[in-house]
C-alpha cells in the first residue's frame, strides 16, 4: 500500500510543480514584492523537498512528510498569488478536506457522509461554492477493491496520506482511521465558522 501512497503523492507533487511553472509566467510580467518573493522561494522548496522524499519513500513517517510539506507548499503559493492579485496573505488555514489539491480551506462545512455521521471540516473556496448550490464536493477519489472512492473513506491503508495533510488538528487526523472514523457526532475541539454551510440530506 506505501506504493500506492507514494502514487498518490507523485501527482500531487507533479501538480504543484505544474502550478509553480504556471506562476512563473506570470511573476516575469508581474513583480513580487520581497514577501511575495520569500513565499516563492518557501512553495519551490516544499516542492522540491517534497519530490525528493517521494522518489524513495518506503515508510508511512516519510508519506506524512510530503503530504504535510506539500500542505506548506501549498500556502504559500496561495500567499502568492495573493500578492500578484494586490490581496494580503492569506490567514494560515489547513488545506481541503475533500481534495489537499484545492489548496489552502477558506471555511469549515459541516460535512455529512452517508453511514460515516456528520463532521465539520475545512473546505476551500470551490467546494464552499458547491456546498451552497447544494453539489457534492469535488473529491480526491482512489481505488480499493475495483471501486473508486473519497480517499478519506479509504480506512487506514490509506490514513498516512491524509494525516500529513492535517498535521496539527488531530481530530481530523483520526478521520482517516477506520477504527475511529466518523463516529457520529460534529468534530470537538474545532470552532464552527459562523459562515460554515452544511450537507445534510445530500450524501445520507
Amino acid at each position: 500500500m506505501i506504493a500506492t501512497m507514494r502514487a498518490l503523492c507523485a501527482e500531487d507533487v507533479a501538480l504543484l510543480g505544474q502550478d509553480l511553472q504556471r506562476l512563473d509566467v506570470e511573476t516575469t510580467t508581474r513583480p513580487l514584492d520581497q514577501a511575495a518573493r520569500d513565499d516563492y522561494q518557501a512553495a519551490r522548496a516544499a516542492h522540491q523537498s517534497a519530490q525528493r522524499t517521494v522518489a524513495t519513500a518506503t515508510k508511512a513517517s516519510e508519506i506524512r512528510r510530503v503530504t504535510e510539506t506539500l500542505g506548506s507548499g501549498r500556502y504559500a503559493l496561495a500567499c502568492v498569488q495573493a500578492g500578484l492579485e494586490g490581496r494580503p496573505s492569506p490567514d494560515f488555514r489547513l488545506p481541503c478536506f475533500f481534495n489537499p489539491q484545492h489548496g489552502p480551506s477558506f471555511l469549515d462545512v459541516i460535512f455529512t457522509y452517508s453511514g460515516h455521521g456528520t463532521h465539520t471540516v475545512p473546505a476551500c473556496a470551490r467546494d464552499v461554492a458547491r456546498f451552497k448550490a447544494r453539489q457534492q464536493p469535488e473529491c480526491r477519489e482512489v481505488e480499493v477493491d475495483g471501486r473508486r472512492v473519497p480517499y478519506f473513506a479509504a480506512g487506514d491503508a490509506f490514513a498516512p496520506y491524509g494525516e500529513g495533510y492535517f498535521t496539527g488538528d488531530s481530530s481530523i487526523q483520526q478521520l482517516f482511521v477506520a477504527s475511529t472514523a466518523w463516529a457520529g457526532a460534529h468534530r470537538s475541539g474545532r470552532r464552527i465558522d459562523p459562515q460554515g454551510v452544511r450537507s445534510d440530506g445530500m450524501f445520507g
